[in-house]
């Protein structure tokens, strides 16, 4: 079993051969699970055509070219809301629909948290939600509003901006000429006009109804082709289902999966939030082949999360805290996708923000009353976030969580008021980063069992990996260092390519780190054309920087040009050079002065450039370079390893190649793993010679070796198989190898030297010998 929390992963592991894939033993949970849990759907249906969406995601499918059926409602705020989701789920299954997406616009669901149920946050009714503040209400109905605005009905106007960045926002106007849906005619109620219709100014009766419709974005008109009010038309739902989907005709409806939002948003906020090639903007984070093993990193809703942590308690789950607006999750989502599918591991992904960043403004600020992960009032704003929703989930299921953040200390740490109240006493709870990725099990001691973090060996604090795409995924001449900062013509960065061309985790830095010791290569960090300033305020003070503006040429000819005129009064580095600049400006000789300048500003700016390399470098506890990029990735693949079931390991063969005659081949294994795994089971050994086998028997693995003693082999050439059958720590392996037992040996001229005794006969092949078996300690 695993400890209640494990080991920070080790950077300097022992690295695991390539690993096959295996099944790790994790949950069975899936959306199946969580709609019978929500909408009553019976366990037979295994394979549900209705899949709960986040605000993120309806909002991008909504945006999609193709016919698409949806489902709006919540439970909790529509008392016949689960009969009719079930109506739903017969007829569109009945029918062929591939998928109905149901958006849940009650996006804290009223989820049961142990004894505590969340306060409602359902954005079609800002006023309702009673559990924060008046400013934070008003933005939650523009999240709102934007969907009515830009989809899915008339009279508001709603205007994004920044779209893409951290920063998005959105404001809505209510009660303009805006059309979305002029042509709809509601099937069952015989409604007719916009499905939402603010043009009067004020928000419709309807509003908090539930609807099944069929959308395309591309009607003119009638966004929303054929649509029914489940709550109003709850005797016929059924029936009306149907005609709402043969209005289109269900092999019209479109499916779009889980990675194709995914790679879209990803690649699409990578480009806008870091679009340089230097920053690898040019090389998109996620590809076709990323899904070629299937995509699995699922993005979940709150309720969906709830419902998962309180049902999981019997095995391991996998959940991935972040979102595609994060510039520090994107990096690592190809490499959680991979290592997934090696491991035959589902991943649940939970975006604390959630809108998923398109809405609130600023997803890391305090101000944003989407951004769950936060302070419980903002400035003079009380209750300005619905930080109970965060604070309840980790209190109740993750509190043994180890995070980089000091939850004793002001600003490092969530506050929120339990259950919603607003008033109390304030609670806090530890802070995560994202990314963040755990294992959980249920238990009353937290449900934490295993974490992607590391700890930095100086001062043993919880380090949490945020990097960079240009770090996990470096590319030559991209290592997120821009050309002002060194010129992509610079002769260094070929050393640096090779450098990164074999670069990997287990790389020492330092072997690639510049020596800012010696000036003697600075002229690889320059190119025709540098400039710099140099600037001399008497006494004593100097200042060097570079500058396309700049009065002193540093390239490398005139740093040449200057050193060779300084002679053998040259300065010995850039600390010289600057002393002995600052006295010559004391002097009248403007020779020395100039030559001094220049050799100064060369090596200045070199030595600049330098530190910016040895930062993109880095270390293995520092994730934004690209040794904490490789140690990231890296222990990505010691997380998956180390989940439930048997994990890859390294096997070394000790073995002669030539053992003397009548002397036993000794041949031992000792197996290797970077997750802690001991092996339980026994290893066999199988001798053969032309194809036969003369020899065969097992051991017990003992202290992570076993070892064999085969005696009384004739002379000859000797192939032998080791072979573990794996169990529920170590994946099964074979290793093979041979050996050559010599011929009796003679002296010159003389008989052959009698083998000792009982070795003269070889015993036949079907008389196994004796295995000698390990002590036991």
């Amino acid at each position: 079993m695993l400890a209640a929390v494990a080991a920070p992963l080790a950077i300097g592991a022992t690295a695991a051969n390539a690993a096959p894939v295996r099944t790790a033993s994790t949950t069975n949970y899936s959306t199946a699970t969580y709609l019978q849990d929500a909408l009553g759907l019976p366990a037979s249906d295994t394979n549900p055509v209705i899949e709960p969406v986040t605000y993120d995601r309806f909002q991008w499918l909504l945006q999609q070219s193709g016919n698409y059926a949806f489902l709006i409602g919540d439970p909790a705020e529509d008392p016949s809301f689960t009969a009719r989701a079930q109506d739903v789920e017969t007829d569109a299954k009945a029918a062929g629909v591939k998928k109905v997406y149901w958006f849940d616009p009650n996006l804290s669901g009223d989820a049961q948290v142990g004894s505590i149920t969340e306060p409602n946050l359902d954005i079609r009714n800002p006023d309702g939600i009673t559990s924060i503040a008046a400013a934070s209400q008003a933005i939650y109905g523009n999240a709102w509003l934007n969907l009515v605005g830009q989809y899915l009905g008339n009279g508001v106007t709603a205007t994004p901006a920044q779209v893409g960045t951290e920063s998005a926002t959105v404001t809505a106007r209510v009660g303009t000429g805006t059309v979305n849906d002029s042509g709809g005619t509601g099937i069952g109620t015989g409604a007719s006009g916009a499905l939402y219709d603010y043009t009067s100014g004020s928000t419709p009766a309807n509003v908090s109804d539930s609807y099944f419709f069929v959308y395309n974005n591309a009607n003119p008109t009638a966004k929303i082709i054929s649509w029914i009010d489940l709550t109003r038309d709850a005797g016929s739902a059924q029936t009306d289902v149907t005609r709402a989907i043969t209005a289109v005709g269900a092999s019209n409806i479109a499916e779009l999966d889980q990675f194709a939002w995914w790679k879209s948003e990803v690649n699409s906020k990578e480009v806008t939030q870091a679009a340089n090639p230097y920053q690898g903007g040019n090389v998109p984070v996620l590809g076709d082949a990323d899904n070629a093993d299937g995509w699995r990193v699922n993005q979940i809703t709150y309720p969906e999360l709830v419902d998962l942590l309180k049902t999981d308690t019997s095995a391991n789950a996998v959940i991935l805290f972040g979102g595609t607006w994060c510039p520090n999750t994107r990096p690592v989502l190809p490499f959680v996708n991979k290592y997934a599918q090696e491991n035959n591991v589902q991943v649940f992904n939970f975006d604390t923000v959630l809108d998923g960043g398109t809405v609130g403004g600023g997803t890391t600020s305090a101000s944003n009353p989407f951004q769950s992960r936060n302070t419980a009032a903002y400035s003079t704003t009380a209750n300005a976030n619905p930080t109970f929703l965060y604070g309840d989930l980790v209190t109740q299921y993750l509190s043994n969580l180890q995070t980089q953040y000091d939850q004793t200390r002001s600003g490092q740490q969530v506050t929120y008021y339990p259950s919603g109240g607003t008033n109390g006493t304030l609670a806090v709870a530890k802070k995560l980063q994202v990314p963040y990725l755990i294992g959980y099990q249920g238990n009353p001691s937290g449900g934490v069992t295993r974490q992607w973090i590391t700890r930095d060996p100086n001062t043993g604090a919880y380090v949490e990996y945020m990097s960079d795409w240009w770090y996990t995924n470096p590319q030559p001449n991209a290592l997120g260092i821009s050309p002002t900062s060194l010129p992509a013509a610079a002769p260094i960065w070929q050393t640096i390519n090779a450098q990164l061309a074999s670069f990997t985790w287990q790389t020492d830095p330092a072997t690639v780190i510049p020596n800012s010791g010696i000036d003697s290569d600075d002229a690889q960090y320059l190119v025709p054309g540098d400039l710099a300033n140099v600037r001399f305020v008497a006494p004593s003070s100097l200042t060097v920087s570079s500058s396309a503006t700049g009065t002193v040429a540093i390239d490398p000819a005139s740093l040449s040009n200057a050193l060779g005129a300084l002679g053998a009064s040259a300065p010995a580095n850039y600390t010289a050079a600057r002393n002995a600049l600052i006295a010559a400006e004391a002097g009248s000789d403007q020779t020395l002065i100039n030559n001094l300048t220049t050799v100064v500003g060369a090596w200045g700016v070199a030595q600049s450039r330098k530190t910016r390399v040895s930062t993109a470098w880095g270390n293995a506890t520092s994730p934004a370079s690209v040794a904490g990029g490789a140690a990231a990735v890296h222990a990505l693949d010691v997380f998956f390893g180390g989940l439930p079931g048997g994990v890859v390991s390294t096997q070394t063969v000790t073995a002669d190649s030539t053992v003397a005659y009548g002397a036993a081949a000794n041949v031992s294994v000792a197996i290797a793993n970077d997750y802690g795994r001991t092996p339980t089971g026994t290893v066999s050994l199988v001798v053969q010679q032309g194809g036969a086998t003369v020899w065969s028997g097992t051991t017990q693995v003992a202290n992570n070796t076993a070892s064999f003693s085969v005696a009384g082999l004739p002379a000859g050439s000797y192939s032998y198989t080791l072979s573990y059958p794996g169990d529920d720590q170590i994946l099964a392996f074979t290793k093979t190898g041979s050996f050559t037992v010599a011929a009796p040996a003679t002296e010159p001229g003389g008989p052959s030297i009698t083998p000792p005794p009982g070795n003269t006969t070889p015993p036949p092949a079907t008389k196994p010998p004796v295995v000698k078996k390990p002590a036991v300690k």
